[in-house]
């Protein structure tokens, strides 16, 4: 076993429990659903953060070539596991047991300076994971620019209650996650 497979096989199986506990989520919500009141940003950010997760998993193929491992390079894959492990789960409520209602409007708000600080790191270890693994053609690439960018607008998310902020971001995360898979040269190969 190559050292890729050994991080790999790490990386997909915490990435699949995150998908795990999002679909998990979701499910226990639409078994309650007379019980729920929606919130529509919420929602994108749960197609976003699948999506998110889903393109973190393709994204592992291209350290294939990695010409060395350190513990230091393990360890940020781990932490960029991590911290998307906790932004998956952050996104849902616990369902009660009781037959409360479950408003996922105030769960959002509520959570959204965790949500969108452990989002910033996520984008934060991954572009640094980018910076070590991969050869930086430009400062200016698309692997820079699209990281940097989603980690201002967290920190900015996680700073402000302003619901069109927030609608404005989930719309951009979604379609930035959406082109990012549709052009992502490795699904072509």
């Amino acid at each position: 076993m190559s050292p890729f497979d050994f991080v790999c096989a790490f990386y997909s199986v915490v990435l699949g429990v995150a998908v795990a506990q999002l679909m998990t989520s979701v499910g226990r919500l639409l078994e309650v659903r007379d019980q729920v009141r929606t919130y529509w940003v919420q929602s994108l950010w749960v197609v976003t953060v699948l999506l998110y997760d889903v393109n973190n998993w393709l994204a592992m193929w291209s350290y294939r070539s990695a010409k060395s491992w350190s513990v230091v390079s393990f360890l940020l894959l781990v932490g960029l596991v991590a911290s998307i492990y906790l932004v998956t789960v952050l996104l849902f409520p616990r369902v009660p047991e009781s037959r409360g209602q479950i408003d996922l409007d105030a769960h959002y708000y509520k959570n959204r300076r965790v949500f969108f600080l452990a989002n910033a790191a996520a984008w934060t270890l991954a572009l640094l994971c980018n910076l070590t693994f991969l050869p930086l053609g430009s400062w200016l690439s698309q692997a820079v620019i699209i990281p940097v960018l989603v980690v201002f607008l967290s920190i900015l998310a996680a700073i402000t209650g302003n619901r069109r902020y927030h609608a404005a971001f989930a719309i951009f995360a979604l379609a930035t996650m959406t082109l990012g898979l549709l052009a992502d040269p490795a699904l072509i190969q």
